[in-house]
């Protein structure tokens, strides 16, 4: 059961995450619209981590497509990951194809950019879960949310402005 839900239409993903932020609130926000669901997970009003069930780009392409690593290193951690419970994340580190911190990089980029997403959600239901946390093989982060909204909020700003 959820500690607290509502519906995005009236309480924007903004105005929710702003105030878990103000809250200094540790657990996961739930968002679901039109058969996407996100997870934003917040550790002292702050994001450590997020995902999104449609990802435009797994973090494994990510990181072939912005040259981390390369596609063989890809598919040998993809080869090794039904015989694990790690994530490949886990893997391309331990087969010492990507170190940590680029790793780490590339995790926070796609946080704002799940961020970034949820932020035009103007419609769907919220609910967030107190003192849950992010599985633990997941890479944690620590990004200040007013960072997060600035940015979003100048995406839509853009966005906004390019619409003919």
């Amino acid at each position: 059961m959820s500690d607290l839900k509502g519906d995005l239409a009236v309480f924007q993903p903004i105005s929710v995450m702003q105030m878990l932020n103000l809250a200094g609130a540790t657990g996961e926000l739930r968002l679901d619209r039109r058969g996407n669901a996100a997870s934003v997970y917040f550790e002292k009003g702050n994001v450590t981590f997020a995902g999104i069930k449609d990802r435009p780009v797994k973090l494994g392409e990510y990181l072939v497509r912005e040259g981390l690593i390369d596609r063989r290193a890809l598919n040998d951690a993809l080869g090794r990951l039904p015989s694990t419970k790690k994530r490949i994340g886990a893997l391309l580190i331990e087969g010492g194809h990507i170190d940590e911190t680029k790793l780490r990089c590339a995790v926070i980029e796609q946080v704002k950019e799940v961020i970034f997403e949820i932020v035009r959600w103007e419609e769907g239901s919220f609910s967030f879960y107190k003192d849950k946390k992010p599985a633990p093989q997941e890479v944690r982060i620590d990004i200040p949310l007013d960072h997060l909204m600035l940015e979003g909020l100048k995406r839509l700003d853009e966005e906004r402005d390019n619409t003919p």
